[in-house]
């Protein structure tokens, strides 16, 4: 039931994060404005992510996906129904979407993986971890379907993965108000499948009941005396800084100026990365063991480097799809690796602690890119394949630190 209401809000959630930017870059025109927009979300994301692994660790997990469900709907509910009433929206009601599912987002992860965690047997970790990650990937593919559609809608024609298809009927695109209205619905729809969950734990999770600032310094102890693993921690998030910040600020900007292609190939080329992670879900387990797992990402943050190069060298629409494929596949692979790793070596108690103190160090880093790449000068002519070359070197540099703790990370301990 976990796995099918994240489902039902992914596909719409996806579509959403998927139109927003391509309605800033292409719609409105104003790729610099949503530079600014993305940047102060990461910036807020930095002072509310460090909040929230505090929560997760402090709060029953099903509850917490149900407050976050009914904001959700909320605000999506409010944003829609101002939409339809007025016919339009203000570039301000598209990035406060934005900023409140990016928020949403930095909570639901660590949650839900707190949450499987918690319910799921040690013997079990590597299945149910690809089995996320599939769930995940599979919702977004279909998202990549459905944005392709309602973005640029089907004027007898749609380009599939670079092969033009001629179609015998019109769709008009969607108003992106029109589109939130199914974001809304999803959240509604999630709270009630969660809200009906019955589950128990399976290992013993002693709740921190002291004040917020004990409850941070436990998670931060925590790391401090496993060094290794918070090294780990954040070198292995680096291959995923380069998809959040490439997928949702660097690719419209890269398929409208370097590729000089519209919204289908956009949509698509995301749905290309979600059929990449889809099999990635399917074959990662049995490909690399989880004995393999600090190889098998050192390989896999090399190969992605490697894609992102190769986006440069052509302007082919074929080579995007098969670069975002390849790239989605790594990207899967990593997660799952990297999530099956922790789930042995960190303990279910402080795990929600221990993913803020990654993920607000992996934010100041998407920070850091949003307001480097948001200068004038990667947005003159094609220069935004600069961008993509700074983060082909990104995940380069992370496959030479996790080389060089190699022998640290495979003798670390396991949780007892």
């Amino acid at each position: 039931m976990l796995l099918l209401a994240n489902s039902i809000s992914g596909v719409a959630q996806g579509i959403s994060m998927l139109a927003i930017p391509w309605y800033f870059t292409s719609v409105i025109y104003n790729e610099t404005l949503f530079g600014k927009v993305y940047f102060t979300a990461m910036t807020v994301s930095l002072f509310w992510g460090t909040y929230v692994g505090a929560l997760v660790d402090r709060h029953p997990r099903k509850k917490i996906f149900l407050v976050i469900n009914v904001v959700g709907f909320f605000v999506l509910g409010t944003v829609t129904a101002w939409g339809f009433a007025h016919g339009f929206l203000p570039w301000w009601m598209v990035a406060l979407v934005f900023a409140n599912t990016m928020l949403i987002y930095n909570i639901h992860f660590p949650n839900l993986y707190a949450y499987a965690q918690e319910i799921t047997p040690k013997s079990e970790y590597a299945r149910v971890t690809s089995l996320l990650e599939i769930q995940g990937q599979l919702t977004f593919t279909l998202a990549g379907a459905g944005a392709a559609i309602l973005l640029k809608g089907i004027d007898h024609h749609l380009n599939v993965f670079g092969i033009d298809l001629h179609l015998p009927f019109y769709l008009r695109p969607l108003k992106i108000y029109e589109i939130f209205s199914f974001d809304a619905a999803t959240y509604l729809i999630a709270f009630l499948i969660i809200y009906r969950i019955r589950s128990l734990p399976v290992v013993d999770r002693a709740v921190d009941t002291g004040t917020l600032y004990e409850r941070l310094k436990t998670g931060f102890n925590f790391l401090y005396k496993h060094k290794v693993i918070m090294q780990f921690g954040i070198a292995s998030l680096l291959l995923f800084l380069t998809i959040i910040v490439f997928g949702t600020y660097v690719q419209p900007a890269y398929v409208a100026s370097f590729l000089h292609q519209g919204g289908d190939v956009y949509a698509f080329g995301d749905m290309s990365f979600s059929f990449g992670a889809l099999v990635a879900g399917f074959v990662t387990t049995r490909v690399f063991s989880e004995k393999q797992a600090i190889p098998g990402i050192i390989i896999l943050h090399v190969l992605a480097g490697i894609m992102y190069v190769s986006l440069v060298l052509h302007r082919i629409p074929v080579l995007f799809f098969a670069a975002n494929f390849i790239t989605g596949s790594c990207n899967a692979a990593v997660r799952i690796q990297r999530i099956t790793y922790i789930f042995h070596h960190v303990p279910n108690r402080v795990i929600g602690r221990s993913g803020s103190i990654f993920f607000v160090t992996n934010v100041f880093m998407r920070v850091c890119l949003i307001g480097l790449f948001t200068l004038p000068f990667f947005h003159a002519g094609s220069n935004i394949q600069y961008a993509i070359l700074i983060m082909a070197a990104i995940c380069f540099v992370a496959a030479l630190f996790l080389g060089a703790n190699y022998k640290k990370l495979m003798h670390e301990p396991g949780v007892a």
